[in-house]
C-alpha cells in the first residue's frame, strides 16, 4: 500500500489537467487513456527512482505525441523549441563539415 502524500506533489492531476486543455480527437484516446494510467502508476509507484528511470520517458512519450510538450507544440509550428540547447558533439561535428 501506498503511503500518503499531499495532493500537490501527485502528477495524475497536472496531467488530467494537461489533457482535458488538449483539442483531442476520437483516434486519440488510446493514447490518453495510456498517459493518464502511467500518471496514476507513477502516483501509486513507492519507488520514485524506478519510476523515473522506467515510466516517465514513457509518459512523455505519450504527452509528445498528443502534442503536450513545448518541442511538439514547437514542431505542429514548423519551428524548433527556443530553448533547445546544441550538444556539444553537434557542435564539434558542425565544426568539422566547415
Amino acid at each position: 500500500m501506498a503511503a500518503l502524500r499531499d495532493a500537490s506533489e501527485l502528477l495524475w492531476p497536472a496531467v488530467a489537467e494537461t489533457l482535458s486543455q488538449l483539442d483531442l480527437t476520437e483516434e486519440d484516446a488510446a493514447v490518453k487513456k495510456l498517459a493518464q494510467r502511467y500518471a496514476q502508476v507513477i502516483d501509486q509507484h513507492p519507488d520514485e527512482a524506478w519510476c523515473a528511470r522506467w515510466v516517465f520517458p514513457l509518459l512523455l512519450d505519450c504527452l509528445e505525441q498528443l502534442g503536450a510538450t513545448p518541442a511538439a507544440r514547437a514542431r505542429v509550428k514548423g519551428g524548433k523549441p527556443a530553448d533547445a540547447p546544441v550538444s556539444q558533439l553537434a557542435k564539434l561535428r558542425a565544426a568539422r563539415r566547415a
